[in-house]
């Protein structure tokens, strides 16, 4: 990790030293973001492909708000999981209203599956240590997980330039859940029940819903932003409070449930818009109904800022711990980041910053999921389950980010959990800071 800070600053030294600033800098017109997809996810491993990002900035008297927003991403990990996703953002198309809109298809064939109720389900990691004399399978706490969404979003001011809003849209998800295909990753591998297969054996999971299902779900609510700018904010709060429905008539399980979702993002300019403290809560509780299992790792949200918004743990959320290991009815969390934005400049006619951030994560269950251990053996009671409720689960780390014109950035982050009980650490490389 040193060594990564080393090689980085200095190449920020060099690139500072041929190039030169330029603060009264305005983008107009046409702007494209491209990359190859090279990059890695300690829950996810190496990912290759290709995205690219197209911003459509106007007469540029708003920047660095962009008038249009198109982000295409194609990209597939080594272990055969992959990403094809389309986000278009449009703040002005419909007047006052703003339009979002996500088609993504996501497929995992080895995801995370931790149980439920975070540590009330016990991680053993010697289960998928083949050193170990517990060790049952290394896939033990893997699944198979293909998910399918589209996503319209409006957002409109209550009062013209006022910064109070209401919300309101429109999920459409496919689930399709099963047994790990262990042949498409490791042909050798023994076929041995994962947790996933004896919690349905043991009815933890209900047959009826095992394989996923389809759900429509329908948002409303409210937000308060007086951000100075969307991405890489350096002053202002954003609050959004979400009520989702998800019907039973337009689901495949007859799953009728609430929820309610509250997020708060606050952004304090400690040193000339270059050393900025930001922190972020969340909030999800069940108002009514029995959500389905294969959704209860999802985090509602008008605004995505990767191809998913899941569960406590993994890039999105509690860096450092292992993904989804935190899933339950209700959940909270808190993020506090430190970014610093060392390097600033103009190169080839484009604004340039790099920038580098520490971070503490932390969430723990508020509403536990109704888990049913009657047919549980006794022999797996205790290896598998503690009943004393859950505990905060805590992270801390650090990254770096480089910016593009403001918008499209670049990240790397490393996070250590606190606690065994949460997995060991994550390296994430990907887009955007985290909110």
């Amino acid at each position: 990790m040193k060594r990564w800070f080393c090689v980085m600053a200095f190449v920020a030294c060099v690139v500072l030293a041929y190039s030169q600033k330029d603060s009264t800098f305005r983008k107009t017109g046409f702007s494209m973001g491209a990359l190859p997809v090279v990059s890695y996810d300690s829950d996810f491993g190496f990912q290759y492909g290709a995205l690219t990002n197209l911003y459509w900035y106007g007469d540029g008297s708003s920047y660095p708000k962009y008038k249009h927003s198109l982000y295409l991403e194609g990209s597939r990990f080594v272990s055969g999981s992959y990403i094809l996703r389309a986000y278009y953002d449009a703040p002005d198309l419909l007047g006052k209203v703003r339009l979002t809109a996500d088609l993504t298809c996501m497929h995992e064939l080895n995801a995370d599956f931790f149980g439920f109720n975070g540590r009330e389900a016990k991680f053993c990691k010697g289960f998928e240590d083949e050193e170990s004399s517990l060790y049952r399978t290394k896939f033990y706490y893997k699944y198979d997980q293909k998910m399918t969404r589209g996503m319209v979003n409006f957002r409109g001011a209550f009062s013209d330039g006022g910064r109070l809003f209401w919300l309101a849209g429109l999920n459409l998800l496919n689930m399709e859940m099963g047994s790990l295909d262990r042949s498409k990753i490791d042909k050798d591998a023994p076929d041995l029940p994962s947790l996933y297969d004896e919690y349905v054996k043991w009815g933890i999971i209900d047959d009826v819903e095992a394989d996923g299902g389809f759900n429509s779900q329908l948002n409303i609510g409210v937000s308060f932003d007086s951000r100075d700018r969307e991405s890489c904010p350096t002053k202002g709060m954003w609050t959004e409070l979400l009520l989702l429905y998800n019907p039973s008539i337009t689901s495949s399980e007859e799953a009728d449930y609430a929820k309610v979702t509250l997020y708060h993002r606050q952004y304090f300019n400690l040193y000339a818009k270059r050393l900025i403290l930001a922190y972020r809560l969340g909030w999800q509780h069940k108002l009514w109904g029995k959500t389905p299992y294969y959704l209860l790792q999802n985090w509602n949200t008008t605004v995505l800022t990767g191809a998913s918004s899941t569960g406590l743990g993994g890039a999105r959320s509690v860096r450092g711990v292992r993904r989804n290991r935190v899933i339950a009815d209700g959940e909270v969390m808190a993020n506090v980041e430190l970014r610093w934005k060392f390097v600033e400049f103009m190169l080839f006619k484009q604004r340039i910053a790099l920038a580098t951030n520490i971070f503490a994560d932390g969430g723990m269950v508020t509403q536990e999921y109704d888990v049913n251990l009657d047919n549980v053996p006794e022999s797996e009671l205790e290896r598998c389950f503690d009943l004393d409720g859950d505990r905060p689960h805590v992270s801390a780390g650090a990254g770096l980010k480089i910016s593009y014109n403001d918008n499209f950035t670049f990240s790397v982050d490393y996070g250590k959990a606190l606690n065994e009980q949460d997995g060991t650490q994550g390296f994430y490389v990907g887009m955007n800071y985290l909110f």
